[in-house]
């Protein structure tokens, strides 16, 4: 037994495991040489098993290790993290500082990943302090996902104090804070950070890109827009269909349909997301047409409309009057998608919209001549009835306490 590989060797024979069978010999040789007991190599036998996917395996080791130390309490972590279990990640990270072990940076780093997937605030907070009061404040790795929680729960203010305070910043930590500030609608700061960014020699990747293509959209900005675009295919950058939605977006959110137009027709890969943004673009520019032509071809490719389809072929139908298409629109919606706000808002502008334009239609084409105040004063009651009555059927779709809000956005 005195050549059986000791523990500085027995890591890179777990190293080299790559089927079941392989992996369980290895188990069996440590649970023969009694390093079991001792520990020492637990944790790579954990992430042997979670490395061909057998998290089941990698639990059930874990369960009846007589001692467990932070590098066995990590891989188990690690592991539900990498199929995104953020649920168990957070349990287990609560299980061990029961226990009394001391988490590392590593803990702290896919702890606070998990609270981000969950948008679960307190608890981030509640695990940042703990890493600052073990030491981690500066720690790269931790401050990089305490960024990432806060910017993604809107909390810039917050992501900023952090940032000031890291004694070292990498790519990830300012990819963060522009997208950050671009998804938080704050587009001038996040165009400022970037600034920042190059003055201090960094230059941004394909990630960055995108979020400084958000800000230009929600700024207006064409002619940085361009720039982007421009610094995008001088570097080389992956042009997939995120950057190439992006791209869309903000050249139709800027008025620019010609150049949203190219970039769309040249996509090797279109998803959902980059029809809608096209379709509002459409729609949003006064294009009731072009909109609704795009949702016909988006629907023969084989795509399902979204929300963000749905919502500008409803405003393309208030636009042109079309009501009994946008009345199918609303049929599709309340049979597919959740009812919310934004969608109920769009029917009901749809509904007031396309009645009056109906109705002068038929006035004009029926009657052949010019109505008097008394008919006028008829035919504006019956209009007004009909709307009151699209308006109640819609608003019996949505929860009670939103149908207020509704109304006072339709008046609006």
């Amino acid at each position: 037994m005195h050549l059986l590989p000791w523990p500085k060797r027995l890591r890179p024979l777990l190293l080299a495991c790559k089927d079941k069978a392989f992996i369980a010999k290895t188990h069996a040789l440590i649970l023969l040489t009694g390093l079991f007991k001792h520990g020492s190599s637990n944790g790579q036998l954990i992430s042997s098993y979670v490395n061909i996917g057998d998290i089941e395996s990698a639990r059930k080791v874990f369960n009846v290790l007589p001692h467990r130390g932070v590098d066995a309490w990590n891989a188990m972590i690690i592991a539900y993290s990498r199929k995104e279990y953020p649920i168990e990640v957070l349990k287990l990270y609560r299980e061990m500082i029961l226990e009394g072990v001391r988490p590392d940076s590593s803990t702290f780093t896919v702890a606070l990943k998990a609270c981000t997937s969950l948008s679960d605030l307190k608890t981030g907070e509640e695990i940042w302090c703990r890493a600052m009061d073990c030491g981690y404040e500066f720690d790269v790795f931790v401050g990089s996902s305490v960024l990432n929680l806060y910017a993604k729960c809107g909390k810039m203010v917050e992501a900023i104090v952090v940032f000031h305070r890291m004694p070292r910043k990498d790519l990830v930590c300012w990819t963060t804070m522009i997208s950050g500030f671009a998804q938080s609608g704050q587009p001038i700061e996040a165009v400022d950070m970037y600034r920042r960014m190059q003055k201090e020699g960094m230059e941004g990747d394909w990630i960055v890109m995108v979020g400084l293509t958000q800000a230009c959209a929600n700024l207006g900005d064409l002619k940085l827009g361009l720039s982007v675009h421009g610094y995008l295919i001088r570097r080389h950058f992956p042009m997939d269909v995120v950057v190439q939605t992006s791209l869309v977006d903000m050249y139709a959110k800027n008025g620019d349909l010609k150049l949203a137009c190219h970039v769309f027709k040249k996509m090797p890969y279109k998803n959902v997301i980059s029809w809608g943004a096209l379709i509002s673009g459409f729609s949003q520019n006064g294009f009731a047409g072009n909109a609704l032509e795009l949702l016909v071809e988006m629907q023969g490719c084989g795509y399902r409309p979204d929300s963000v389809s749905l919502v500008s072929a409803l405003l393309a139908c208030s636009q042109v009057g079309y009501l009994k298409l946008g009345k199918s629109i609303h049929g599709y919606i309340h049979r597919r998608l959740d009812f919310d706000r934004v969608l109920a808002t769009a029917v009901i502008d749809m509904v007031s919209s396309g009645i009056s334009i109906e109705m002068q239609v038929l006035n004009i084409n029926k009657a052949g001549y010019i109505i008097d105040g008394r008919t006028k004063m008829g035919g504006f009651e019956r209009v007004n009835g009909l709307r009151r009555a699209s308006m109640e059927s819609l608003l019996h779709d949505i929860p009670l306490h939103e149908r207020a809000l509704i109304l006072m956005l339709a008046n609006y």
